[in-house]
């Protein structure tokens, strides 16, 4: 049984011996680079170049086959035509090496599914891992261990160089390991880099789950094409929480595919896209749109954790300041006004035409004063307002350059605030100046977009899953026996029993039921035609609401379901006659990620839902408490408070029904649920579901 990640994977990133299968002779081509730079890095386990043209390679004896290798050999890259793959997997289970680094292509990504199940076939069989196939291999840079062919090792820069705390793991070989130098030609430093390709057998997440076991790693960075399997990747997320590591994820092939078959407006506006952002966002992690983000939050790594998202601004332009603080506002961050001790703190050593306030203006004068900028961060980290700085340099050069860049990195090397800093000037006045910082661990982020993002992403919260006990369950099975496109009434009886809020009403076959029903239910009421076939009532003419008394009762029935009886193949069920509610509009909806399985969603607008696009999403089950946070996530929160008159809405009541119908769609027989419009009402009168779309798949 192949085990998810761990230590069983750690014989593949620090192997005793490594078998180079199909070395070449040529150190500059795929199959004879590998042992270039093993030789490069110093690597001090055995290397065995096997190929039977050749009694030796570069030096080292070289082999027929694997079965003859005369020592201790973990891991086999391979690099031959991908028929031959198969057999020299089979060789190396039987020589007992229990890694394979399969570079070769042609497999899946070919259309050669048949070849690449042959592969995995002869792994299973004789108990070898693979990674791969067409993938580009890995480094174990802690290590000096290069298990690639990638031309972006083969530099000196990388020798011997101290490894960082960056795990990354990138299922494109190509993407990856370009990234990753242009990532190091920034300043960002790694441990490993692991590609995966193809992904047989060993994929993205079980090698993350495996880097997580090193210690030293504190940033763990991911490419993902596609996921297996939702409930791992989330798995990898709580681990890498409780290790305090943080995640940045690039996810691409995010679309809205999933949606367009969907009747609910929950799974219109809980695309792919919205689902994979906001599951990473519930777990803690960072979603990174491009490289720059990657390597934005890579400069990051090793950065104390801020307490909170306050932002101290020191710049020796006024209007960098300004610029950079509109930019942390458009990334939920804020400014804060300084302590007035911070503030005599820094007007001491500013001219008095600067600013102590929050953008710091120094000036440029600043560079008269060979320790003003030390004082001035000194004050900001100082300060109870500030969790974290960013210091914005304009064109600042030579000896004064030189004396600024030397104290923001003799105070960021003892900083108990993470610190970012832009230095806005061209390469060649300030390439030795921001190097001089980038060797010294102080990030450099040229743009102030990217400063703003940076400082939002190392200080979002670090996801809050389950925070609090679940609502209990139903005695009874309210889903038994229903299939397909409920109606209201059938979706509403389900929600009841779940112990959400519905209105008060009743069934009727004729307008002297519907009378009856009227009468006892209490005037205005509404009506509305039930059938599976008419789900979007209102659109179809078969919805009367605020009907006052018989008269217009009479006429508001027949009008229904005339206009039922016009739809084509709809088999009527009756008349719903339910008693009119009001309140602010809201949705609670569910739909089944094809990922990650069950998501609750949560939004204001009712039918205006698709157009305001305000939810909130989380993937199933949560608490209360966890449904309050979504409730104030939404850019119309404000709404739930005192408003023209009315007092505040009743937010614990709409927590609870969240909660309650996250549980229910646990159950995999429920594809999806609108209850919409739920409306609620001031707090202590709670909400009422007033419309309900359920879709369930038969048992």
């Amino acid at each position: 049984m192949k085990v998810e990640g761990g230590r069983d994977l750690w014989g593949l990133m620090s192997p005793r011996g490594v078998a180079v299968v199909g070395a070449s002779s040529n150190l500059e081509s795929i199959s004879g680079r590998p042992l270039k730079l093993l030789l490069k890095y110093g690597y001090g386990g055995g290397v065995y170049p096997v190929n039977p043209k050749y009694d030796s390679i570069g030096g080292l004896r070289c082999y027929p086959d694997v079965g003859s290798i005369d020592g201790d050999v973990d891991v086999a890259l391979v690099a031959v035509r991908a028929p031959l793959v198969p057999s020299v997997i089979e060789g190396c289970g039987r020589r007992g090496i229990r890694f394979a680094v399969v570079f070769s292509s042609g497999f899946a990504e070919a259309g050669r599914e048949d070849l690449q199940r042959e592969l995995l076939e002869a792994a299973d069989r004789w108990g070898v891992r693979i990674l791969g196939p067409n993938c580009q291999g890995l480094v174990n840079l802690a290590g000096g261990i290069p298990l690639s062919f990638s031309a972006s090792l083969d530099t000196d820069r990388l020798v011997g160089a101290t490894p960082g705390g960056i795990a990354y793991v990138s299922q494109s070989g190509a993407f990856g390991f370009a990234s990753f130098a242009c990532a190091v030609d920034r300043g960002v430093r790694f441990r490993h880099v692991v590609t995966t390709g193809n992904q047989a057998d060993l994929d993205t997440v079980e090698v993350a789950g495996c880097l997580l076991e090193d210690p030293e790693v504190r940033m763990l960075l991911l490419y993902l094409e596609g996921v297996r399997d939702g409930d791992r990747l989330v798995e990898l997320l709580i681990r890498a929480r409780e290790r305090d590591v943080t995640v940045g994820l690039i996810k691409a092939g995010r679309s809205e595919t999933g949606s367009r078959a969907a009747q609910s407006h929950t799974a219109s506006v809980a695309g792919d896209q919205r689902v994979w952002g906001a599951v990473m966002e519930q777990y803690g992690a960072v979603m990174l749109g491009d490289m720059e983000d990657m390597i934005s939050l890579g400069l990051a790594c090793g950065l104390p954790r801020p307490r909170g998202r306050r932002v101290g601004i020191i710049t020796t332009s006024g209007g960098a300041g300004i610029m950079m603080a509109d930019l942390c506002s458009d990334q939920g961050l804020q400014v804060p006004l300084l302590d007035e001790g911070t503030q005599e703190r820094i007007r001491r050593v500013i001219p008095p035409f600067g600013s102590p306030a929050n953008p710091v203006d120094v000036t440029a004068q600043v560079i008269n004063d060979p320790q003003g900028m030390t004082e001035c961060l000194s004050a900001l980290e100082a300060d109870p307002n500030v969790d974290m700085m960013s210091v914005v340099i304009s064109m600042i050069t030579g000896q004064a350059g030189e004396s600024t860049a030397r104290q923001v990195a003799d105070f960021a090397a003892s900083s108990r605030k993470p610190l970012v800093c832009s230095w806005l000037i061209d390469r060649e006045h300030g390439g030795d100046l921001t190097s001089y910082l980038s060797e010294r661990g102080v990030p450099v982020i040229g743009s102030l977009r990217q400063a703003a993002w940076t400082l939002g992403a190392i200080s979002r919260p670090r996801g809050s899953f389950l925070s609090g006990d679940l609502p209990g369950l139903p005695c009874d099975d309210p889903l038994r026996g229903l299939e397909g496109l409920l109606t209201e009434h059938q979706a509403k009886q389900v929600l009841k029993a779940w112990g959400v809020p519905v209105t008060m009403e009743e069934m009727v076959r004729d307008p002297d039921e519907a009378r009856v029903a009227a009468e006892r239910i209490g005037y205005p009421v509404a009506l509305k035609v039930m059938s599976r076939q008419i789900p979007h009532k209102t659109d179809a003419g078969v919805v009367a609401l605020n009907v006052k008394g018989p008269g217009e009762l009479k006429e508001a029935f027949d009008r229904v379901m005339d206009a039922a009886r016009r739809v084509q193949g709809a088999r009527l069920d009756g008349v719903l006659v339910q008693r009119m509610a009001s309140g602010v509009e809201c949705i609670v909806g569910v739909k089944r990620d094809p990922v990650f399985g069950p998501v609750v969603v949560f939004g204001l607008g009712g039918v205006l839902v698709e157009v305001l696009k305000d939810v909130a999403v989380r993937r199933a089950p949560v608490s209360p408490e966890e449904a309050l946070e979504m409730i104030r996530s939404l850019r119309g929160y404000p709404i739930f408070g005192p408003f023209r008159g009315r007092g505040p809405l009743d937010q614990g009541a709409v927590a609870e029904v969240i909660s309650r119908v996250s549980i229910l769609a646990m159950d995999p027989r429920l594809l999806e649920l609108d209850v919409n419009p739920l409306f609620v009402m001031e707090e202590g009168q709670g909400v009422v579901c007033a419309d309900a779309l359920m879709n369930v798949k038969g048992e």
